[in-house]
């Protein structure tokens, strides 16, 4: 299987996917503990710079998962974070996860690194399918899963206790 974190950063001019580096823990630390990232996401409300920059380490030497961080193309500017997890690789089948920092939002950020993400997964990684889970309130993620071309595709349960269930996105490898 190729290596889950691209050998040069991706990008469409606007958006740049890039891995994630330790020097970059402050800014993680800081952007998840944002209301609405705590209310959409399972990310630590805890989560110390520390904490974050082990995390950090730890994906870089063993790369279980995709995980980028997702810049400003112009700028470089950190803007939040996008993963790909699969329980197997070798299904073709994989689950997207993001969040923007709150200085991000509604620039089309999120729908261009899914956009970003899944092409690259869909040649270098030959996925044919990924997923996202997302908590039928949140507007914003799914205006972001429909302008990156993903659709519906049935419900899946509550991720946290007493949540609601939750709809299942899909995007098709072309």
């Amino acid at each position: 299987m190729p290596a889950l974190t691209p050998a040069i950063p991706l990008s469409d001019g606007k958006v740049t996917l890039r891995a994630w580096h330790e020097a970059d823990a402050s800014f993680y630390a800081q952007a998840i503990v944002d209301p609405e990232i705590q209310r959409w996401t399972t990310e630590r409300p805890d989560l110390t710079e520390e904490d974050a920059r082990r995390a950090i380490a730890r994906h870089l030497t063993e790369a279980r998962n995709v995980s980028l961080a997702i810049t400003d193309a112009v700028t470089g500017t950190l803007a939040g974070n996008v993963t790909m997890i699969s329980t197997d690789w070798s299904s073709g089948i994989a689950e997207a996860m993001y969040w923007l920092d709150v200085r991000w939002r509604g620039r089309g950020f999120t729908a261009a690194a899914l956009r970003l993400l899944c092409d690259w997964s869909f040649h270098t990684l030959s996925l044919r399918r990924v997923e996202l889970v997302i908590d039928p309130g949140n507007v914003a993620s799914r205006r972001a899963a429909d302008a990156a071309g993903f659709r519906p595709d049935g419900t899946v349960p509550p991720r946290k206790r007493g949540g609601p269930e939750l709809v299942r996105y899909a995007l098709e490898s072309r």
